[in-house]
């Protein structure tokens, strides 16, 4: 079983190589604000807020506890080894959704971030490999079309700010990389792209209509999202620089670290 919110938050079947048929935005939503912190429950009354935002229907319990209940009926579906111990579980005034780091996208992200950092200094080729495979997990904004609550707006906004972080590491390794190859019988590579500086302080123009925190984190995620786009055009000019001095053709960042999945974009449009 993988979790995955570095997109659309989704559930795959490893072993029927299939999607979960998440039957509804509210599921998505409650899929991912349980994986913020897979293994640590979630009060109730916070995923009320969540899914329904101040505008939750009378019996809004009963509500939570349906979609839940779907939810984990989904779950034991595609995993019946587990139907004694599900994953998802009511636990002391909420819901907990247990996931291990291997399973969760987010977490395989940043452990392979974290190890890249490791290898820079004296591999900067093996970091940069790695930093293409685990920016390749992505396939599209962090929780997208689920950012409606606090919970996942927060969440996003942090890997946003994580993988903006790791586009900025993949840039200095590929310098690196030019640097090394600007070497007696190579040629001299011209002079490297800018490194773009960011456009911040947007403070949620672009959404007139919210304010307050939720507010400032989705515009913040938008942000981050168009900071992204102009520094992988800028990796990806790099990456042409390296592989001319070096005499190779052009070596692209992988198509996962530099485009959106428009399947993935699909799902979370479904109803």
């Amino acid at each position: 079983m993988q979790f995955r919110v570095l997109g659309v938050p989704e559930v795959h079947d490893d072993v029927a190589d299939r999607w979960v048929p998440l039957t509804s935005p509210k599921q998505r939503q409650l899929l991912g604000a349980l994986l913020v912190r897979p293994g640590v429950p979630v009060p109730a009354a916070r995923l009320i807020d969540e899914l329904w935002r101040g505008c939750a229907p009378g019996k809004a319990v009963n509500a939570l506890q349906a979609h839940a209940s779907r939810l984990r009926q989904l779950l034991i579906e595609a995993e019946p080894s587990r139907a004694n111990m599900p994953r998802l579980v009511a636990r002391d005034t909420g819901y907990v959704l247990e996931a291990r780091p291997e399973e969760l996208d987010s977490a395989r992200f940043r452990l392979g971030v974290a190890k890249a950092g490791t290898l820079l200094a004296g591999d900067p080729l093996g970091a940069c490999a790695l930093l293409e495979e685990v920016l390749g997990l992505w396939r599209g904004p962090a929780m997208a079309g689920s950012t409606s609550g606090p919970l996942c707006a927060g969440a996003a906004a942090e890997l946003e700010e994580e993988r903006l972080a790791a586009l900025e590491l993949l840039y200095e390794t590929r310098a690196r990389a030019a640097a090394a190859a600007d070497a007696p019988g190579n040629p001299c590579p011209p002079d490297l792209p800018r490194r773009p500086l960011p456009v911040r302080g947007g403070g949620g123009a672009g959404r007139p209509e919210e304010g307050g925190e939720l507010g400032r984190l989705r515009a913040r995620v938008d942000e981050l999202v168009d900071e992204q786009r102009l520094l992988r055009f800028q990796v990806e000019q790099l990456s042409l620089l390296v592989g001319s001095a070096a005499g190779r053709g052009p070596q692209p960042v992988k198509a996962g670290a530099t485009s959106w999945a428009n399947s993935s974009m699909a799902r979370a449009a479904r109803p």
